[in-house]
Formats: C-alpha cells, structure tokens, sequence
C-alpha cells in the first residue's frame, strides 16, 4: 500500500507507505502551520498499541521543536480530550484506526482536539510535499533550525492523568441517578479490546460497577482482527453463552469506533446504536423542532425516521468524521455520528468514541429496564448492507457512468463534497451508496439502504456489477 494522504489523516504500511522519516517531515509540516497563528506552541502526542508507534512517536517529536505533551498509549478520544483539557495548540494520535498491525499512520487536530478541517489538511499535505524529497543535510539546515524556539523543548509524559481526565469526562454525561441505576442494573458484558486502546476501557468500567468479562487486554497483542465486525466478533457468541452475559463489544485499534455482538450471533448495526442514542437525547431537549442531528451521508434512514419522529431537522454530510463535527458545531447540534461505522458524537467531545457509546448505552439500558435485543428490536426495520470491492482505477473515471445509469432507472442522485466525494442513488425509502476509500488504497465502498431487504440485496448486487 502507497501511502494514503486525505483529510481522514496519513497511512501507510509502516517500514514502507510510511517511514519515520515521513513522520518527522509531516510534523515539522504541522508544526510549522500552527506557528503561523502563534510563534510559541505546544502539542498533544499519543497514540494506540501498534509496535511501530513507538519509533513514529520518536520521529514525530524530532519533527517538532515546540513543547510537548505527551499523552502516551490512549485512546483517540483520550487524546483528543486531552488537547482541549491542556489548552493545547494541537495534537497528533499516531494511530491506523482499523487497518491491520503492520500500518500506521498519524491524524492532525485543531486546539478543539477535533481533526483539521479539509482545507486545513490541504495546507499541511503541500506543505510536506515541499519537504519530502529535500535531502536530510538541506532539510535540517534551511527548514527545521530556522524555526527554532527561544526555550528548550520540553517533553511532558502525561499517560495517566490524560486518562484519569478522560474517565472523568465520559462519567460527566451521567449524572448521581443514572450511576446508581446502571450499578444496579444487573446487566452483564463482554468487552474485547484486542490489546488495542479499548484496554482503557476497564478504568471507566469498572468504577461504574458493571459486570464485565475482559478479553485480550494486553496492549499491542492482536488475537483477531483489528477491525471489529460481525466475522472478526463471531467467536465472542460463545463467551457471551459462557458467561450468560447479555452481549460482547469489540473496538478496534484506536477505540473510536466500537461493534456489539448478541447472544443470537447478530452484529447491531453502528446505525441501530446511533438511533437509540439519537432517540433518547432528541426526548429529553426541550423542543426537538429546533435540533439538527448530523450524519454522513452512508447512515441509514433508520436514524432519519427516528429524528422526524421528533420532528427534528436531518442534515447529511460527507462521509469523514470531520464533516460531521464541523457541521455540528455550525448547527450546535446535540448529537451526531456515522452510522457506517460504530461510534456516536457526543458534544463537547469531537469524534466518534467508543467507550463513551457504551458509557451512555448503559445509561439507556438503566433507565428503561430493558435489554439491548428488545430495544434494537423497537427499532423501525432497515436492511443495511456494506460491501467493499477492489477497483483497478480511480473511482472519478467511473462517476458519470454511474450516475447516468441510475438517472436513466428513475433515481435521484445526491453527490456530497467534490468528486472523490459520495454518490448517492434513491428511490422511495431504499437507496445505494458509492463512495472511493480515503485510508484504503484503490477501495471502493458500496452500501444499500432499504426498508425492504430484498430491494437492498438487489442495489448491492447491481452497484457490484456496474463498478467491474
């Protein structure tokens, strides 16, 4: 894999698509954008359990002469937290989110610990591309000494207590009742963090008082894989049987995003655990009319009828989490996420967070004595399908083809950002989704949506068929 330069953040294969080398010419190119607003900076630095983050740790830090705080091993919530708590400039989480053990990467964030807008990204990718073939004698000598600061560096290690503010943050969206109550609940939980950063995920737990079977949490020991889904958590079913537990949650390697697996073997779809949690913050607001509820453009109507069902206002975005978080802060919106994927955004905090999902799951669970099969099962009926396919070129040289095709077939098309952005063809209450991956080289996304599973089987097996 080459490496992978978007707003979603740097990726590669580590050693190949990415090298330290990169990693400190990227960081003298972040650097170098935050001190164009102020001359003295300081930046957050952490990152999940991948070996290599170690060595991108060190070159990221040579990349960068301002103060540090380093946040170590945490989640990306954490880390993103963890900007806004020290009133930092920035932020960088060394992280591959879900791709496999051997890549890595990194994600920029703003002083709101939220990742850099699209533009932002823009500046600091040019800004690289005009350091990365300079050799190292020039690099060192015209760019990286002309910035030096008037103080020393410093480097701050911050592990702990960016964690021990994290954990206070997820237990300030419950208050003394709903503590109690989840104590008292009675519900029992699997919780695989698959040694990523979702091994956190105990000290927040735990002192909830929550029942909960832990699997695989020594950090950087990767027992399935790092992308948690219905095929990578299926072994957990047994677990769940074992231990009469009411279901499992596997996150991934950063924790953003996290995946519940029941008892009956079923995968609840991010989608599902997006409308639950949509549907009880719009019934606690005092005039739902007046709340926006921000999605990209790949979540499921299921999370649009339950928003007009509290009459609501429904606003996609392109698909990337920093669409959806700079769209919610314009709209001051409650609540918002990618039903695509697991994980929920929950203001003030700025991307999905897995531990906090569950953190306010539970809170739902409590409050109204039922288990999470007959809540998802109140939900209104989506066939949701997600398929990914390898494509041989560039997904603009297939656009217009599939817009015509499904124009001329009595569609309506909605397109979001530019042309690497989504295509979405509806009819009626079923529509399918295509859309080229940002951190997965060559990959297309193909999703179906529809109250009928036919009509989504259907859309998915078309839209693989048009893309060959």
């Amino acid at each position: 894999m080459a490496l992978v330069e978007s707003f979603s953040g740097i990726r590669g294969i580590y050693g190949k698509g990415i090298t330290d080398d990169i990693g400190v010419r990227y960081a003298y190119a972040f650097s170098s954008f935050l001190r164009e607003k102020k001359k003295i900076i300081k930046v957050v630095i952490g990152r999940d359990t991948r070996v290599s983050g170690e060595n991108l740790r060190l070159a990221l830090i040579e990349g960068m002469d301002c103060d540090i705080i380093d946040a170590g091993v945490n989640s990306t919530p954490a880390i993103e937290n963890a900007v806004r708590e020290y009133k930092a400039d920035g932020g960088i989480i060394i992280t591959a989110s879900h791709n496999e053990p051997e890549y890595n990467g990194f994600k920029f964030l703003g002083s709101d610990g939220a990742v850099l807008r699209p533009n932002e990204m823009a500046i600091i990718i040019e800004k690289f591309h005009s350091v990365k073939d300079m050799d190292e004698a020039e690099f060192l000598e015209n760019l990286y000494k002309d910035n030096k600061m008037e103080h020393v560096k410093r480097v701050e290690k911050r592990e702990n207590d960016a964690l021990d503010r994290y954990k206070k943050f997820v237990l300030g969206f419950l208050d003394k009742k709903d503590k109690a109550l989840i104590k008292n609940s009675g519900v029992k939980i699997v919780i695989d963090a698959n040694g990523g950063a979702g091994v956190i995920s105990k000290e927040i737990f735990d002192e909830l008082g929550i029942d909960v079977v832990y699997l695989n949490m020594n950090k950087g020991i990767f027992k399935r894989k790092i992308e948690p889904n219905e095929g990578s958590l299926r072994y957990l079913v047994k677990v769940i049987k074992e231990n009469k537990a009411e279901f499992a949650a596997g996150f991934d390697c950063d924790a953003d995003r996290v995946e519940i697996i029941l008892e009956n073997g079923k995968l609840v779809s991010g989608n599902d655990i997006l409308a639950l949690i949509v549907d009880e913050i719009l019934s606690g607001v005092k005039d739902a009319s007046k709340e926006t509820v921000v999605v990209n453009d790949a979540t499921s109507y299921i999370v649009k009828e339950i928003v007009s069902k509290h009459k609501g206002k429904w606003k996609e975005v392109e698909t990337g989490e920093t669409n959806v978080v700079s769209t919610m802060q314009d709209f001051n919106s409650p609540v918002g996420g990618e039903g695509s994927n697991g994980g929920v955004i929950l203001p003030p905090s700025r991307c999905r967070d897995g531990v906090l999902t569950l953190a306010y799951l539970f809170k739902i669970l409590a409050r109204g004595k039922k288990n999470l099969l007959d809540l998802v099962n109140s939900l209104p009926k989506y066939s949701y399908i997600k398929e990914k396919a390898k494509i041989k070129k560039d997904f603009r040289d297939m656009r217009e083809k599939v817009m015509e095709y499904y124009l001329d077939k009595g569609f309506t098309i909605e397109e979001t950002g530019d042309e690497t952005g989504g295509i979405k063809a509806i009819k009626d209450s079923s529509w399918v989704w295509f859309r080229q991956s940002k951190t997965e080289d060559k990959m297309l996304r193909i999703i179906a949506d529809s109250t009928d599973k036919k009509m989504a089987d259907k859309l998915i097996d078309e839209g693989k068929r048009l893309i060959k």
